[in-house]
C-alpha cells in the first residue's frame, strides 16, 4: 500500500547473526547489497538478483579488541575453600571510615564491543523509528474511537442523519480516514521491528541451551542479590570479626524476551537494582540501563568471576542455604561473645555463592544467590560456552 499518512517511514532491514567457533558476524540487509560485520571487519556485497553475479568489497577491520578482556583460559569456577566470614550486612550505620567502594557499570556509550557498534546502531535506528511510530499510533486509535463514537451516535439515530446529510458524510469520511490511518500505522509499526535471525553451530546451540536451562535453575534460588556497595568494616570500634560490609538489594531473574532484539528464543535476563539490566544472547550480552541507551558486549570481552563466600546473615538464612556456622553481633578479637553488651546475640554464617561480571570497557555488576551449588552450575556452563569461541588474548 502507498504510505499517505507517514512519509517518513523506511523499512528496516533484517538482521541475521551468524555465530561459530571464530566469532559473531552480522549480516545487515539483504540483495541488492548486504552488509557483514565480523572478526575481518565490514564487508559490502553488491549483487543482482537473478543472475548469480555479485561484487565483495572489503571496508577495512573493527578497531582492535581491548586486551584482558578475556576469560582466563584456565578459569575454573568450581568450590573453593571457605574463606574467614567477609562479608556481613549490618544493620546499623557503620562506624568505619574507609572509604565505600560503589560497584556499578560505565556508562552504556562506553561499553559496546567494536566488532558490534554497526550492529548496535542498527537496532537504535529501528526501536526509535518504532517508538514514533507507537506514539503516532496511540494517538490515532483515541482518534479512531472519537470518530466512531461520533459516526455511530448519528448512524444508529433516525432525525439527524436525515436532516444534516452533508454532515453525516463527513462524519463518516472522518472515520475511514482514521480507518485506514490506524491500519497504515500498525503495519509501519510491524515493518519497523528488526527481522532477526540467529544462526547457531549445533556444536555451540547445546552449549547456549545448557547454559539457559542452568540459568533457568539459578531462577529458582531463594534470594537473590544485587551488590551495591562495599566497605572495610572498622574491626575493633564495630566489634565485629567481619571484614568487609556489603549493601544489596533483593532482585529476580528470569527467562525472557527483549523488546530490542526480536528473536523466537528467550534468554536469561538478569534485573538489577542500580544499573541496566543484562541479556544473554548466544552472540553477545545486551547491556540495557534505559530504553535507547544500552550496549552490546562480545562474551571474548567479559570476564567471570564465580565464587563462594560466609556471610553473617541478620536477615534470615533463606531455606536453600546451607548455616557453616555463628559467631556473636558483638564479638571479641578472638571471635568469643563481648559480655559488655546485654542483648548481644548469635548471628548465623551461612554459604552463599557470588559472581562479578566485568569488562575492561566498564562492565561491572555483582550478585550473590543462596544457593552456591546453583551458581556453580550456571558460572560452568556459562563458561563452556565462552569458551566455545576459540578466544586469545587479542583476538
Amino acid at each position: 500500500m502507498g504510505w499517505r499518512f507517514r512519509k517518513s517511514f523506511s523499512v528496516i532491514p533484517g538482521l541475521r547473526l551468524n555465530l561459530s567457533k571464530s566469532g559473531l558476524s552480522a549480516s545487515i540487509g539483504g540483495a541488492p547489497f548486504t552488509l557483514n560485520v565480523g572478526p575481518r571487519g565490514l564487508m559490502g556485497t553488491a549483487s543482482i538478483p537473478g543472475t548469480g553475479i555479485s561484487y565483495r568489497q572489503h571496508f577495512g577491520t573493527s578497531s582492535p579488541r581491548s586486551k584482558g578482556g578475556t576469560l582466563p583460559s584456565d578459569y575454573n569456577p568450581s568450590p573453593i575453600p571457605l574463606p574467614a566470614p567477609s562479608y556481613p550486612l549490618l544493620p546499623q550505620p557503620p562506624l568505619s571510615n574507609a572509604p565505600i567502594e560503589e560497584i556499578h557499570s560505565a556508562s552504556t556509550e562506553m561499553m559496546t564491543s567494536a566488532s558490534l557498534k554497526d550492529v548496535k546502531c542498527l537496532i537504535e535506528a529501528a526501536f526509535r523509528q518504532h517508538e514514533e511510530i507507537s506514539s503516532e499510533l496511540e494517538t490515532a486509535r483515541d482518534a479512531k474511537i472519537t470518530a466512531e463514537r461520533r459516526y455511530e451516535s448519528w448512524e444508529r439515530g433516525f432525525l439527524f442523519k436525515r436532516i444534516f446529510k452533508k454532515v453525516f458524510a463527513k462524519r463518516k469520511d472522518v472515520l475511514e480516514e482514521e480507518t485506514a490511518r490506524v491500519a497504515e500505522l500498525e503495519e509501519q509499526q510491524e515493518l519497523s521491528r528488526i527481522s532477526t535471525q540467529i544462526d547457531i553451530d549445533p556444536e555451540q546451540a547445546e552449549l547456549f541451551f545448557r547454559l539457559r536451562d542452568q540459568f533457568a535453575a539459578l531462577t529458582e534460588c531463594a534470594a537473590i542479590w544485587d551488590i551495591k556497595t562495599r566497605q572495610a568494616t572498622d574491626q575493633v570500634r564495630e566489634r565485629t570479626t567481619a571484614k568487609t560490609r556489603l549493601s544489596r538489594d533483593r532482585v529476580r531473574f528470569e527467562v525472557g524476551l527483549c523488546d530490542l532484539i526480536q528473536w523466537e528464543q528467550k534468554v536469561p535476563h538478569l534485573h538489577n537494582a542500580k544499573g541496566g539490566e543484562i541479556y544473554l544472547f548466544p552472540g553477545f550480552i545486551l547491556y540495557r540501563a534505559a530504553r535507547e541507551a544500552f550496549s552490546l558486549i562480545e562474551y571474548q570481552d567479559m570476564i567471570c568471576t564465580a565464587t563462594n563466600v560466609a556471610f553473617q546473615e541478620v536477615d534470615g538464612v533463606p531455606a536453600d542455604s546451607i548455616v557453616i556456622g555463628k559467631t556473636w553481633a558483638k564479638a571479641n578479637k578472638d571471635g568469643s561473645r563481648d559480655r559488655r553488651f546485654a542483648d548481644n546475640n548469635e548471628i548465623p554464617i551461612a554459604q552463599y555463592g557470588a559472581i562479578a561480571l566485568k569488562s575492561e570497557n566498564g562492565l561491572w555488576e555483582e550478585f550473590q544467590f543462596s544457593s552456591l551449588q546453583r551458581l556453580l552450575n550456571f558460572a560452568n556452563s556459562l563458561n563452556s560456552f565462552a569458551a566455545s569461541f576459540g578466544r586469545t588474548a587479542n583476538a
